[in-house]
């Protein structure tokens, strides 16, 4: 999937994602939400028809790109234990 920095400054960070689909820029930002230092995490898009939909962070003390570093990792290794419990069935 093909990404876009838009703003990358410490506190702030927005990601474009050249897809129609929210569903991934959705997973992202949810995994964002769950970190205490995340002040602000969401997906805006202009229209369902046109633009694509970009991920917005702010956080407070930490980061922004640090931040959306963690979420990702976190992401993988959520997938990496669901992939392996439904191997072992």
């Amino acid at each position: 999937m093909e990404m876009k920095v838009i703003k990358n400054e410490s506190k702030e960070l927005v990601v474009e994602f050249v897809t129609k689909d929210l569903t991934i820029p959705d997973l992202i930002a949810s995994e964002l939400l769950q970190n205490s230092d995340v002040e602000f995490a969401g997906v805006e898009k202009d229209h369902p028809e046109i633009g694509n939909p970009r991920l917005v962070v702010k956080t407070g003390k930490k980061k922004a790109s640090d931040a959306l570093e963690k979420a990702l990792e976190d992401i993988d290794e959520n997938f990496s234990d669901l992939k392996k419990k439904l191997s072992k069935k």
